[in-house]
């Protein structure tokens, strides 16, 4: 096995220092301005942050793989999205519905905004993080680990980069935890033809995801379970579209996949 590039890590580690800085600024910026969490957290753009610093860091000096995130998906790609979505929140709802918990969606509300801001907030919300997650480190990543290892990889950042599940118990972190590694080895798998993000797809499930768990008005204390139901479902998703591609093969996929990364001589 070759030894990985220390330029990698360099980029990697300065984008989750200042994800995780510009968290906890915009965190406190957000107490003491606002707008209304439930509306538009303003921690969701540390991501993007955090991109726009690397960026600036190795200006002139080497290419981020974030072109190829704005390619417009395809029918099925999209499809294919949205029917996850549905499993990962299906999961949940159909086993806490049954052990006495409620799931409606006149819970999704933010105050007293329409439904409409509601959506669009959370869409611009999702996208903040997802020019980071998937849009940056899910591509880079995967230029020398295989899709497994870096959904794992990106999950466990993504998972910790949320440090206020520490605070709810060691149950429901873990939980979470499994669920952020889950969805994010799915969003790996569902975008791996092209060894690139998409930045639409991912934004989508990402505010899918959001909004369907405002339905989750009384988990009655399972909220542990919540995560957990949802991490089994991602990683059923997983599972099930990278054995349906392998029976289809590539389908000349490979021909369109990201170049190594080009970087000059002394980055």
């Amino acid at each position: 096995m070759t030894s990985r590039p220390p330029r990698m890590w360099a980029k990697t580690t300065v984008y989750v220092l200042v994800a995780f800085l510009a968290g906890g600024i915009l965190v406190a910026t957000q107490s003491a301005t606002g707008p209304d969490p439930d509306l538009l957290e303003l921690v969701q753009f540390a991501p993007t942050v955090a991109v726009a610093v690397v960026l600036l860091a190795w200006r002139g000096r080497w290419v981020a793989p974030l072109e190829a995130s704005l390619r417009r998906p395809d029918a099925t790609l999209a499809a294919t999205a949205a029917g996850s979505v549905l499993v990962v929140l299906a999961l949940p709802a159909v086993v806490l519905v049954a052990l006495g918990g409620s799931v409606s969606v006149s819970a999704v509300h933010a105050g007293s905004a329409p439904i409409g801001l509601l959506v669009l907030a959370q869409c611009v919300g999702a996208c903040g993080e997802e020019i980071g997650w998937r849009g940056f480190l899910q591509p880079y990543l995967r230029s020398k680990y295989s899709v497994l290892v870096t959904g794992v990889m990106v999950g466990t950042v993504w998972g910790v980069w949320h440090v206020q599940i520490f605070a709810a118990g060691v149950a429901y972190a873990v939980g979470f935890l499994l669920s952020t590694i889950a969805m994010s080895v799915l969003l790996a798998v569902l975008l791996d033809p092209f060894r690139s993000g998409n930045l639409l797809i991912a934004t989508m499930f990402h505010a899918a995801v959001n909004l369907g768990l405002m339905a989750f008005g009384d988990t009655g204390g399972r909220e542990p379970l919540l995560w957990t139901l949802m991490a089994v479902g991602a990683a059923c998703c997983a599972a099930a579209i990278a054995a349906v591609r392998k029976v289809r093969g590539p389908a000349g996929s490979a021909a369109r996949r990201l170049p190594a990364e080009p970087e000059r001589a002394g980055s």
